[in-house]
């Protein structure tokens, strides 16, 4: 599980070393060791001097891979795109006069690279840096059948986001919870927060069982939008139960299908909680995402991006329907 919170916008040189200064800091918090960290520091850089060259400026994402303590950086831009990733992948390779070593030191430090890209669109970046071997911790439970990536930041100028969400993951029943606090704030962070403290525990309990208890906790604060999500693997099958705007969709080879949130506010005004369930297929992407982010998105326009890792498909979803007007959350899970 991929989550991202920590962000680095680059517009100029100058920061470009303040975004290399937070991959370290993130490294060392993880404990991930000296080698790890120059790697970190490195890619970051390379991220960062990349989208100003290439893509007119752009931003950095910080992040956590839960399952193995890893750090994750993830970098767009709305730039001219990469015509051949093949031939960009090669050392000596530039459309910029610079010496064409940047995807290529990329793909050699990180653990893992996965890039998209579309003509005159921009480029999408996302790596993942694991730790020195001697601190990677093991992993306690066998692999899901579904990854999972999510963006959750702050409206621009607070310091805290409204939004929350989290995940608990078994081998067959993932659930993930979107919480969306009314306005944004410290008083909106307070009031997710209070319902994710709920859905952290809750994945033996029923959905709507989950929902009422959220109701309950959330009475004190301003409330909330929520969405559940429950991923039966194994059955084939996700149940939803949605009160306000947290927005759904499940993207399959077939087409997009828009899942179903009732009206209303958890903790205030919460007239009914009704779970619907959807099929889940080998090619089925969830995306969950609070009203910060617009769900126009049409996956058609996208070629080839549901193919990718979901926090990949997040950061673009993220980069492209951000509204900046209030805290946003995009959260992806796809089939493994």
């Amino acid at each position: 599980m991929t989550r991202a919170g920590r962000c680095v916008r680059v517009s100029d040189s100058s920061e470009v070393a303040g975004a290399r200064r937070v991959a370290v800091e993130c490294s060392v918090k993880l404990g991930m060791g000296a080698t790890a960290e120059a790697k970190a520091g490195l890619v970051a850089t390379e991220l960062a001097t990349n989208v100003l060259k290439h893509g007119g400026g752009g931003t950095i994402l910080f992040g956590e891979d839960e399952e193995l303590q890893s750090l994750t950086i993830t970098a767009f831009d709305k730039g001219r795109g990469i015509g051949n990733l093949n031939t960009a992948m090669r050392d000596g390779y530039s459309t910029a006069g610079s010496p064409g070593t940047g995807l290529g030191a990329i793909s050699r430090a990180a653990s893992f690279v996965d890039v998209y890209s579309l003509p005159d669109r921009g480029t999408a970046v996302f790596c993942r840096i694991d730790g020195d071997e001697a601190s990677r911790p093991r992993p306690l439970l066998p692999p899901s059948r579904v990854t999972i990536g999510g963006i959750c930041l702050p409206k621009t100028g607070e310091e805290q986001s409204g939004d929350a969400w989290t995940a608990t993951v078994t081998r067959d029943v993932i659930t993930i919870s979107v919480a969306d606090g009314l306005g944004h704030g410290p008083a909106a962070a307070t009031a997710a927060a209070a319902a994710i403290r709920i859905f952290a525990h809750g994945a033996d309990l029923q959905v709507e069982r989950m929902m009422e208890d959220a109701h309950g906790a959330l009475r004190p604060t301003r409330g909330a939008a929520v969405g559940i999500a429950r991923i039966h693997a194994a059955a084939g099958r996700l149940d939803f139960a949605g009160v306000g705007n947290i927005a759904g969709a499940i993207v399959t080879d077939e087409g997009v299908r828009r899942v179903v949130s009732l009206n209303g506010i958890v903790g205030h005004e919460m007239r009914k909680v009704q779970t619907f369930s959807y099929p889940w297929t080998a090619s089925s992407v969830l995306v969950m995402q609070s009203d910060g982010v617009s769900a126009s998105w049409n996956a058609g326009q996208y070629p080839g991006l549901m193919q990718h890792d979901a926090a990949l498909i997040a950061a673009v979803l993220y980069r492209d329907f951000c509204r900046g007007t209030d805290d946003a959350t995009v959260v992806v899970a796809k089939a493994s």
